[in-house]
């Protein structure tokens, strides 16, 4: 059977002697791995297949399920341009990258994420419109927001861990675990400190830049339960 999905290059490494082994992002296969001839070789069609495979830019791919394939290993015949391209540039570029490296290093492969792949491309487009790194680091945090809950460790953020509604006026601890609980009711004080309209401004989308320091903290502590200990090679080049 010919599967053909829209999907965009989340890694690539050289694969034998012309071969490309590429990490593919899709709607209905997620991550994916897939063998690309030809990429090599200083042929013409090579330089034009290889770049083809670069960040940011919506492809259309073709490989044929077979029934009683040994390998989860796609093999790529056909790979075309799509419409869409997101020409990412400088820290903004960088910043694509990041949002790749957290896909290639935190999905499962091969299983679906449609509303995820949604999320992606309105990240990218996001990325491109950004004036400061302000407007970058919200594309950043809204788009960690929801790839924990596509990993089923979505934050609640708008109740405390009692199901009262967050106080934009209070602060809490927040526990990944549980939720969040006001400053003064917890005994314990071990949770990552945030404020009540940090915490509102994701979970209702809204842009808040005095925000950003407290939600940056709290998705690096969470994101970083699941990355382990190899860091993430995407914040070191801001450095």
């Amino acid at each position: 059977m010919d599967i053909e999905q829209p999907a965009f290059v989340l890694h690539s490494r050289p694969y034998r002697e012309t071969s490309a082994l590429v990490t593919f992002f899709s709607p209905d296969y997620g991550k994916f791995n897939g063998v690309v001839r030809g990429v090599r070789g200083g042929r013409k069609t090579s330089a034009q297949k290889s770049a083809l495979l670069q960040p940011f830019q919506l492809l259309t791919v073709q490989w044929r399920e077979r029934a009683n394939k040994t390998s989860d290993l796609m093999s790529i015949y056909q790979i075309e341009r799509a419409s869409l391209y997101y020409p990412l540039a400088g820290e903004s570029s960088i910043c694509g990258l990041y949002l790749n490296e957290l896909l290639y290093r935190l999905l499962f492969p091969q299983i679906g994420v449609e509303s995820l792949f949604d999320y992606y491309q309105q990240s990218l487009y996001q990325l491109l419109a950004a004036k400061n790194r302000n407007e970058q680091a919200w594309a950043l945090r809204q788009f960690e927001f929801h790839l924990l809950n596509e990993l089923g460790q979505g934050l609640i953020c708008d109740l405390d861990i009692h199901q009262v509604p967050i106080d934009e006026q209070a602060n809490y601890f927040f526990y990944p675990e549980t939720g969040a609980i006001k400053v003064e009711m917890d005994g314990l004080a071990t949770g990552i400190p945030i404020s009540g309209q940090s915490l509102i401004s994701i979970a209702e989308s809204t842009y808040c830049e005095a925000c950003l320091p407290q939600l940056k903290q709290l998705f690096r502590v969470i994101l970083n339960q699941y990355l382990g200990d190899k860091p993430i090679v995407t914040r070191q080049l801001f450095k």
